[in-house]
C-alpha cells in the first residue's frame, strides 16, 4: 500500500449545532399542532434542559403577521383596531393632519367674518327696535330705561305702573329670544364653515380606513360641535394611540407582572388635577406580541400574581390595561 494514495479527513473541531428540539420529534409535532390550531403550547420538564432557548430558536425564523395595533378613543371609552403593516402609522398621521385644520385661524377668514357680521347686524337692529319701543313707553310714564350688568331696568320716581312693568317683562323676554336666535344662527354658521374644511378630509380618511369609520365619525362630530359652540378641545385626547408598530413579534417576558403583561395608564398633572388619556397608555407584553407569540415561565406568572388576570384575558380574548395609579 502506497501512503500517497490515502486521503485524510479531519473532523470539525466545532460540530454544527443540533436543530431545535433534536430528538424530541413528538414534542415538536405537538408544538406545531398548537400553532396550526391557534392554541397555546406548554414545555414541561426539569429546569436547566434549555427549553426556553430551544423554543426561542425554533420561533426565530417563523413568519408572523406584522399587524399594527391602534387604540382609538371614543368618548370615555376606547377600542382596539388591528391594521395591516404601515396603515396604523398612516391613520395616526391622517388624524393629526385633520386636527391641524382645526385652529382659531379657521374662523378669521374674511368670508366667515363677513357672514357673521351680517347676521349680528340683522339681529342687532331687531334688539334696538325692542329697546327703543320700551324706552319711549317708559318716558311717557316718567321713567328711563337703563342697561347694566344686571340687565334691563327702569328708573323713575314713584311706583312703576303695572302696564309698564308688564311691558318691561315682555321686552326682556323678547330681547333674550333675539340674543338666543343670533347665537344659534352664528353657531350654525360656524359649524357650516368648519364642515367645508373638515368633511372632505374626514371622508377621505373614512375611504382609506373603513375599519375606523365609527371613530372618524365621532371625531368629526366632536370637532364640528366644538366649532359651533366655540369650545376648547384637548386635541391629545382625540388622537389614536399606535401601540404596536413593526418589531419582533416573539416576545419573552421574564417578569410577567400584571403591569408588564397588560400595560398600564400613567397620570399627568393639569391645573392641580391628575388626569390621563390614551397618549399615556404604556403597552404590555400581550400588546407587543400581537399576531405573534408570547413566551412566559408559568411559575413566574403564578408568583407575580398574574395568573387569574391572564386566564381571564385568554378566556374573553380581551386585554384591558391596568387602571392608572397615582
Amino acid at each position: 500500500m502506497r501512503v500517497s494514495d490515502l486521503s485524510w479527513f479531519t473532523p470539525p473541531t466545532e460540530p454544527k449545532p443540533a436543530p431545535p428540539f433534536f430528538g424530541q420529534e413528538r414534542a415538536l409535532k405537538a408544538l406545531e399542532a398548537a400553532f396550526r390550531q391557534g392554541g397555546h403550547g406548554y414545555l414541561v420538564g426539569p429546569s436547566g434542559l434549555g427549553k426556553r432557548k430551544r423554543l426561542l430558536a425554533y420561533l426565530k425564523d417563523r413568519p408572523f403577521p406584522k399587524e399594527e395595533l391602534v387604540y382609538l378613543p371614543l368618548g370615555e371609552e376606547a377600542f382596539p383596531l388591528l391594521l395591516p403593516e404601515g396603515q396604523g402609522r398612516a391613520l395616526v398621521e391622517g388624524v393629526e393632519a385633520l386636527l391641524a385644520e382645526f385652529t382659531p385661524a379657521l374662523f378669521r377668514e374674511k368670508g366667515f367674518l363677513y357672514a357673521k357680521n351680517l347676521v349680528e347686524a340683522r339681529y342687532e337692529k331687531e334688539a334696538e327696535a325692542l329697546l327703543k319701543a320700551l324706552a319711549q313707553e317708559a318716558e311717557g310714564y316718567g321713567f328711563a330705561l337703563l342697561e347694566g350688568e344686571e340687565g334691563l331696568r327702569l328708573s323713575g320716581k314713584g311706583p312703576m305702573p303695572p302696564e309698564l312693568s308688564a311691558k318691561l317683562e315682555e321686552t326682556v323676554l323678547a330681547y333674550v329670544d333675539v340674543r338666543q336666535r343670533v347665537e344659534a344662527e352664528v353657531a350654525a354658521l360656524r359649524r357650516g364653515f368648519a364642515e367645508r374644511f373638515l368633511l372632505p378630509k374626514a371622508q377621505e380618511l373614512k375611504r382609506r380606513f373603513p375599519q375606523a369609520g365609527r371613530y372618524l365619525d365621532w371625531i368629526t362630530e366632536t370637532l364640528l360641535r366644538a366649532a359651533a359652540l366655540e369650545e376648547a378641545l384637548k386635541l391629545e385626547k382625540l388622537l389614536p394611540r399606535l401601540l404596536v408598530e413593526g418589531g419582533d413579534r416573539v416576545v419573552y417576558e421574564p417578569n410577567p407582572s400584571p403591569e408588564r403583561l397588560f400595560g398600564h395608564l400613567e397620570y399627568e398633572m393639569q391645573e392641580g388635577l391628575l388626569s390621563t388619556h390614551l397618549g399615556l397608555l404604556r403597552p404590555g407584553a400581550l400588546h407587543r406580541a400581537t399576531g405573534g407569540v408570547l413566551v412566559l415561565e408559568a411559575h413566574r406568572v403564578w408568583e407575580l400574581g398574574s395568573y387569574t388576570l391572564l386566564k381571564r384575558a385568554l378566556a374573553t380574548e380581551e386585554v384591558e390595561p391596568l387602571s392608572p395609579r397615582p
